[in-house]
């Protein structure tokens, strides 16, 4: 088919924006054309997912959203949410709608071939190159070095979905993130489903092995004009020569995500995740801390676990007051069908996971409004623009421009700052803070204000 046009949903995790990304590069290579209303696209891909009974919610929504803005496009429904979709009984009387095609998670990369074939068969074949990227549609790509995960947390249904632990080789890594740098992307997303799991199949080193050879092969070019970042950390990867190797790295930001999950040791237990200690993690932190004595420190926290008491919710307010936390995603817990979990006893109601949750919310938007209000004294940070050199173009002059700095603040460069910017500016923008709100920093551009790249 020629002149075709396709439109591209994506919900989830920072591996599924790659993995969209990667199809989008595919698509057009075969002649599609990517397109900003789905009433005009002839596809419609739905990259879903299911880490929350609300992202599975999310999926079927859009399903029937799109199907009544564009019903004569074929829509094809993806990712972890994909088999549970499958297997969903809409209530007597519900109106909803269902995908053209289902192609699960298993079998995603057999949409690189094109979204006209029939997906029923069996996995698509090894000989077909695996997701790969060469630009990314935001300026800050995702770059995914690692898939599935083997832990088997009692609460979590990835491994369910994405099967087990999968590392990509150390010099595809190198290559593509090579080429996203050359491209003038200025920050760089490492992202895996469990990092911590990198190098297991392998046997190539692990993941701080990975990381470190990133730094050396790209800090000779890039380093000063570009930067990578890292999405999520186990807490057990902050041992001794984690700590070396984020310490020793000049290309990295002074930000990590830990998946913290809880800081009650019965909880964590029952979770499946009893292999570190509340106490572990601040003794981590605060090593780091002397190394970055101003940084990003963010988490992954759930609310309301099967059994949890209200000392073991103080026991997680008392640490999320004591880390020197700038941000969190806090959920309150959701079952997952097929997960232990599901089966625990003592669930506590839903209005009541809400409100804990809220209570966690409060305090790490404090601290948040905290971080931001201490950065008002930094002379200078280092800005990755959202819409880099080509949302410059397109823009123009006299619009408010979006980034983040290397703490992972947001920060507004408003449009009287913007305006003296080039279409042409590649890189990272240095700037002064000048102010913030509840949406972050407002900055403007430094005296020196860029370390620029041709665009």
């Amino acid at each position: 088919m020629s002149g075709w046009k396709f439109f591209l949903v994506t919900f989830g995790c920072k591996v599924n924006q790659y993995e969209t990304q990667s199809l989008r590069e595919a698509w057009s290579a075969q002649g599609g054309e990517e397109c900003e209303d789905p009433a005009g696209a002839d596809v419609i891909c739905i990259n879903s997912c299911a880490i929350t009974a609300k992202g599975e919610r999310d999926a079927r929504n859009a399903v029937f959203r799109l199907r009544r803005e564009a019903p004569a496009a074929r829509i094809i429904l993806t990712g972890c949410a994909t088999r549970l979709f499958a297997q969903y009984v809409p209530r007597r009387g519900a109106v909803w709608a269902a995908p053209d095609v289902l192609v699960p998670q298993e079998k995603k990369d057999a949409l690189l071939r094109g979204p006209w074939g029939d997906f029923s068969g069996n996995a698509a074949s090894a000989d077909f190159p695996p997701f790969r990227i060469s630009s990314f549609k935001r300026a800050r790509p995702v770059l995914k070095v690692q898939d599935g995960c083997s832990h088997r947390c009692t609460y979590c249904i990835v491994p369910l979905t994405r099967g087990p632990h999968r590392s990509r080789p150390v010099a595809d890594v190198v290559a593509e993130a090579g080429r996203l740098l050359a491209a003038g992307h200025a920050e760089i997303m490492i992202s895996g489903i469990n990092l911590s799991q990198y190098g297991r199949d392998a046997h190539t080193g692990d993941f701080w092995h990975l990381l470190q050879t990133l730094d050396t092969a790209l800090a000779p070019e890039f380093a000063g004009r570009a930067r990578l970042r890292i999405s999520s950390l186990e807490p057990g990867q902050l041992n001794p020569r984690g700590l070396d190797v984020l310490c020793s790295c000049t290309m990295l930001c002074p930000h990590v995500h830990i998946s913290l999950q809880h800081a009650s040791q019965a909880v964590l237990r029952r979770m499946g995740r009893g292999h570190y200690t509340a106490g572990m993690l601040e003794q981590a932190v605060e090593g780091l801390s002397r190394h970055w004595p101003v940084m990003g420190l963010g988490a992954d926290i759930i609310a309301g676990f099967p059994g949890e008491t209200e000392d073991d919710l103080r026991r997680l307010l008392d640490l999320v007051e004591r880390l020197p936390l700038t941000d969190a995603h806090v959920f309150p817990y959701s079952r997952r069908p097929g997960t232990a979990a599901d089966s625990f006893d003592q669930h506590i109601p839903h209005a009541l996971k809400l409100e804990r949750a809220q209570r966690i919310r409060a305090v790490v938007q404090r601290k948040h409004q905290d971080f931001l209000q201490k950065q008002l004294s930094l002379p200078l940070m280092r800005l990755a623009l959202d819409s880099g050199s080509r949302g410059l173009r397109r823009k123009g002059s006299g619009q408010a421009l979006r980034g983040v700095n290397e703490y992972y603040a947001a920060c507004t460069l408003p449009s009287e700052s913007a305006a003296g910017l080039s279409p042409d500016f590649s890189g990272l923008l240095c700037v002064s803070p000048t102010g913030f709100d509840h949406r972050g920093l407002t900055v403007r551009p430094a005296a020196t204000h860029a370390h620029q790249t041709p665009a």
